[in-house]
This record gives C-alpha cells, sequence and structure tokens, in this order.
C-alpha cells in the first residue's frame, strides 16, 4: 500500500509539473511588432491598393476580407462580401468612366492586429452616355486586420464626403 501510494504521488507531482511547464511554454508572450513597421506596413498597403485602384479593374477588391463591414454617407451599416463589392462595381463601370484625381497621403493608427488608415480623396465620375460629371470628394476610413497567413485586409470601411 505505501508503495501504491509513493507512485501514486509520484505520477501526481510529475503531472503536475508537465501542466505547469505545459502552461509556461503557452504563456510565453509573443514579441510585439513595434508601431513603427506596422506604420510603415500599412501605408505601403494603403499605396499598393490605390495604384491597384487607379487601373479601375477588379483587381483592388482582392484587399478586402471576404466579408466587411461598411458604412456609406446616408446609409445605414451593412455586412458586405468581396462578391457583392464587385457586384456594385460592375453596375458603377457600366455607366461611369472613373478617374482618381488626387489622394492624399494615409495617416496610420497602428495596433499589434489591427490598424486604421485615413486619407483624402478627389475623384470624378463620368456618365459613359451624356458625360455629366459627378465630382467624389473626401475622406476615406479604412479598418485593417492583420490574417492568420499574416496578411492585411480591410474588414470596415467608411468615407465622409466634403
Amino acid at each position: 500500500m505505501k508503495h501504491l501510494n509513493l507512485l501514486l504521488s509520484l505520477i501526481g507531482l510529475f503531472l503536475v509539473i508537465l501542466v505547469g511547464c505545459e502552461k509556461e511554454i503557452k504563456l510565453k508572450p509573443e514579441s510585439k511588432t513595434p508601431d513603427s513597421e506596422l506604420t510603415t506596413l500599412i501605408t505601403k498597403q494603403v499605396d499598393s491598393l490605390y495604384t491597384v485602384y487607379q487601373k479601375f479593374d477588379y483587381d483592388w477588391i482582392e484587399f478586402y476580407a471576404d466579408n466587411y463591414t461598411a458604412i456609406y454617407p446616408d446609409g445605414p451599416i451593412q455586412h458586405l462580401t468581396k462578391d457583392s463589392l464587385k457586384a456594385q462595381w460592375e453596375r458603377i463601370y457600366a455607366k461611369y468612366e472613373v478617374k482618381l484625381l488626387h489622394r492624399g497621403r494615409p495617416t496610420i493608427i497602428p495596433s499589434e492586429d489591427m490598424a486604421i488608415s485615413y486619407n483624402s480623396f478627389n475623384e470624378i465620375f463620368i456618365n459613359k452616355e451624356n458625360l455629366d460629371t459627378i465630382k467624389n470628394v473626401g475622406t476615406y476610413i479604412i479598418n485593417w486586420k492583420r490574417q492568420p497567413d499574416d496578411s492585411w485586409k480591410i474588414v470596415f470601411e467608411t468615407l465622409q464626403n466634403h
């Protein structure tokens, strides 16, 4: 009986040490990406987004998460998909020629796995039938989120027209 109690005590002690070591390994803090690195990274993402956007095809939609949230002026909060975004822009491109005239340098507010970017924009939509022009000037605000594959995608967008 003494041997059984001793054996059970040793097994219990071994389990406590094993679980304690396992928790210690799991609780080891991950290294934090410096804000300056995140700011540079997100600035490059914004620059890349606008470079692709200016081609006025649909490749810029790849900067979005499969599901994202949007709030547009005078509208409700919308939970959208990349497919719905593409359908929306197919209708716009069918009716208008879109020209980005200018966009401001982005301001970045970094966090470890998320970042906010905002910048001014000035673009026009030219009606393909009658050449009427709609001016679209404002501030574009985006929430970027780090994805499991370490890429960054847009998970929220809004804009404020001036």
